[in-house]
């Protein structure tokens, strides 16, 4: 009988043990998250060259790492992953080069999607210098996964005088909403501004400013013009009769044509039939605004060219103080939401909207 010796191989396991903690992360796009990396307190020597490996078609990466190239019996160090495309579940590996391999499943989420869901676009006007300040609901979607954190007006380059009460919206759950609380003690044209989260999407928005009665639809330094409040606008004829009134053909200079009409015999002798005298009896500082001022505030007040406009109620045609020439009898008029300004109307037949404006300094 032959004696025979049977000798059985097995893999002996690593002396170096790495622990994970968490085992499963989540973090939004355009952010990080953190592993902890422990070399386990039984392990006989410290782990070499701690790395982690991402998959092909991740666009995963490591941000950065504490691990460096030992890291002793019993101690930790973070490796801090970063991406700005949502993905996941992927299995990440990490191992050094005497341990054994752990794995982690990373899952990358949408940003939190937020929104302004209140006032609607027409609603949004500060009030210059007022006491009771624009109120924006902020509100984060019932489909994000994650709060949204810090929210705040993140620009407002084109108005810089603003200040905002973000106290409300340092943290808003998914559904959840808060209130920015926008002031200004300058007053500018509409401008655009930023609404984001430091995890969140970045929402913009038009903002206007109601100023001296109205409108602000030109400003630069400080000096500006304001359109008169929908509430005070009225239709009227341009004149109870028609004359060719010089000096009130300007495209421009709405105050030189008001100044020009007013005096003449067909506003002065029926002024409440003469949309100019009107606009001059609100204020020694209002006129009836020239056919490109009018322009201007469709420019301005109603850039979405359609019903409503985005703000101040503009809809219909509204006189110019601009006559036409050689046509006497005939007044230029600009029409909204469509900004239309190619049409002449007859001044003592047709009553048109007015809408009054006044400068600033």
């Amino acid at each position: 009988m032959n004696n025979r010796l049977q000798i059985t191989r097995s893999q002996v396991p690593p002396a170096t043990t790495l622990k994970l903690s968490p085992t499963t992360l989540r973090f939004t796009q355009n952010s990080t998250g953190n592993v902890i990396v422990t070399n386990d307190a039984s392990s006989l020597s410290p782990a070499i060259n701690i790395a982690a490996t991402i998959p092909n078609g991740s666009a995963i990466s490591v941000q950065s790492t504490t691990c460096g190239s030992s890291l002793a019996v019993g101690a930790s160090c973070t490796i801090t992953f970063a991406s700005g495309t949502p993905e996941g579940p992927t299995t990440i590996y990490i191992a050094g080069d005497n341990t054994n391999t752990t794995s982690v499943d990373v899952t990358v989420s949408n940003q939190p999607q937020i929104s302004i869901t209140n006032p609607v676009q027409q609603g949004r006007i500060v009030t210059v210098s007022g006491m009771t300040p624009l109120s924006l609901e902020i509100t984060n979607s019932a489909d994000s996964f994650d709060y949204a954190n810090g929210i705040t007006v993140s620009n407002h380059a084109a108005c810089p005088n603003l200040s905002v009460n973000d106290s409300d919206c340092a943290s808003v759950a998914p559904g959840g909403h808060c209130t920015l609380e926008i002031s200004s003690s300058a007053p500018y044209a509409p401008c655009i501004i930023t609404i984001s989260g430091s995890n969140t999407t970045s929402p913009q928005t038009l903002i206007a400013f109601y100023y001296l009665g109205g409108l602000v639809f030109e400003e630069s330094g400080g000096i500006g013009k304001i359109v008169i409040d929908q509430a005070d606008s009225f239709f009227s004829l341009w004149t109870g009769t028609s004359s060719d009134i010089v000096g009130s053909t300007s495209f421009d200079d709405g105050l030189g044509n008001t100044n020009a009409i007013v005096v003449d015999a067909s506003c002065s002798n029926d002024p409440g039939n003469c949309a100019a005298q009107r606009c001059r009896d609100i204020g020694a500082d209002w006129y009836l605004p020239a056919r490109s001022e009018l322009t201007a505030i469709h420019s301005a007040l109603c850039s979405n060219a359609e019903f409503p406009c985005n703000f101040g109620g503009l809809s219909g045609v509204y006189w110019s103080s601009t006559q036409q020439a050689p046509f006497s009898f005939v007044a230029w008029g600009v029409s909204f939401p469509s900004g239309a300004d190619g049409f002449g109307y007859n001044k003592d037949l047709i009553n048109n909207r007015v809408r009054c404006i006044r400068a600033f300094a």
